[in-house]
């Protein structure tokens, strides 16, 4: 079972599997899509509205972060292998290869598989 998409997304423990880090992406891609449309609908016509969104974009970044860390920590590495991404260039490899890499099957040292899978076992289709 895949962890709930908005699960721990301001937590910097345990794991995160590709499904629910793929679709947190999507959602944080429309979330800023959408603030950033308002943000410069806005910004020019009353500054204090657009600091109010930029300070919006804030928790947007730590639940990114987060969950960013959540994911590396699933298929082994350190959370801080998220600041990865913020080397130009190699950052977006490195955020493009954390959508695809499987994580770990079983517990590793950061948690349980967060699909609840024993390490070596293969889930069985219904």
């Amino acid at each position: 079972m895949s962890k709930p998409v908005l699960q721990d997304i301001f937590s910097f423990s345990g794991r995160r599997n590709r499904k629910s880090y793929i679709l947190f992406s999507l959602l944080m891609v429309v979330v800023t899509i959408v603030l950033s449309g308002i943000t410069a609908g806005v910004a020019t016509a009353t500054a204090g509205l657009g600091l109010i969104l930029l300070l919006l974009f804030v928790p947007l970044v730590v639940a990114t972060w987060a969950v960013g860390s959540q994911r590396c920590r699933d298929f082994g590495w350190t959370g801080w292998a998220i600041l990865i991404t913020i080397i130009p260039g190699i950052g977006l490899l490195f955020a493009i290869a954390i959508l695809f890499v499987p994580g770990t099957q079983g517990d590793n040292r950061y948690g349980p598989d967060p699909l609840g899978n024993a390490a070596g076992n293969t889930p069985q289709a219904a």
